[in-house]
C-alpha cells in the first residue's frame, strides 16, 4: 500500500497581494479510505463462515459509503466549501439545520442533487439531470448498520412482542440474506451515481 493511496495533499494559496510579497500556503492532508472500506467488505463477503461474517460486511459496506460520499464530493469541492455539505456543528443559530447530522440515506439522497444544483458538478461531462438514485437498499443496510452498532441486535426477544422492541436485524435476518448482499448494495449505488453522471466508478468495485 504506497502513501498516495491513502493520503491526499491540497495547497492553498493565499489572495495575491498588491505589493507581491510572499504568503506562505496553506497545506492540508486528508485520508482515502473508501478503497479499503470496500476491500474489507468484500473480504467478509468472499470468505462467509457464518453469521459473524454478514454482520461485519455489513458495518464495512456502511463505511465505504459513509467514506465515498464524503471523498466524492471533497473532489469536487474546495476545502472551504466542505462544511456546507459537511457541518460539524449547526450552521444556524435560529433554526434546524438539515444538513447536519444527516443519516447515510439522506447523504446519499441529497448531496449529488446539492452538489449538481451548485454547479460543483462540472468536470465529469454534460449534467442535465439531478442525479437521482434508488435508495430502498441503502435504506435497509442503514438500519441493519445501525442495529449492530447501536446493540438493537441484542434486544431480548419473545413471541407476541412488540415489532418496536424486538431485536433488529434478527441473526436469522442476517444468516439469510444473500450471498454478499451489502457488498452488492454498496457497489449498485456507486455505479449508478457514475452512470448517471456519465463518468467511470473506481476500478476497485468487483463482485464477491
Amino acid at each position: 500500500m504506497s502513501h498516495e493511496e491513502k493520503t491526499g495533499i491540497n495547497i492553498t494559496l493565499g489572495p495575491a497581494s498588491a505589493s507581491a510579497s510572499a504568503i506562505d500556503p496553506t497545506v492540508w492532508s486528508y485520508e482515502n479510505l473508501a478503497k479499503f472500506w470496500f476491500a474489507d467488505a468484500l473480504s467478509e463477503a468472499r470468505d462467509r463462515k457464518d453469521f459473524h461474517s454478514v454482520r461485519r460486511e455489513i458495518i464495512f459496506a456502511a463505511a465505504f459509503l459513509e467514506s465515498y460520499i464524503f471523498e466524492w464530493a471533497r473532489s469536487l469541492l474546495q476545502i472551504g466549501d466542505i462544511g456546507n455539505y459537511f457541518p460539524t456543528s449547526p450552521r444556524f443559530c435560529s433554526a434546524k439545520d438539515p444538513r447536519y447530522h444527516r443519516s447515510l440515506k439522506d447523504k446519499w439522497k441529497h448531496i449529488p442533487s446539492e452538489l449538481h444544483s451548485d454547479g460543483k458538478i462540472t468536470n465529469v461531462g454534460k449534467i442535465t439531470n439531478v442525479p437521482s438514485l434508488d435508495l430502498s437498499a441503502l435504506g435497509t443496510l442503514e438500519t441493519y448498520r445501525d442495529g449492530l452498532l447501536h446493540a438493537s441486535v441484542s434486544r431480548p426477544a419473545t413471541d407476541g412482542q412488540s415489532p418496536k422492541t424486538r431485536p433488529c436485524p434478527t441473526r436469522d435476518i442476517l444468516e439469510n440474506l444473500g450471498h454478499g448482499w451489502a457488498v452488492k448494495v454498496a457497489s449498485s449505488l456507486i455505479k449508478s451515481l457514475h452512470l448517471q453522471l456519465g463518468s467511470d466508478w473506481p476500478d476497485y468495485l468487483e463482485d464477491p
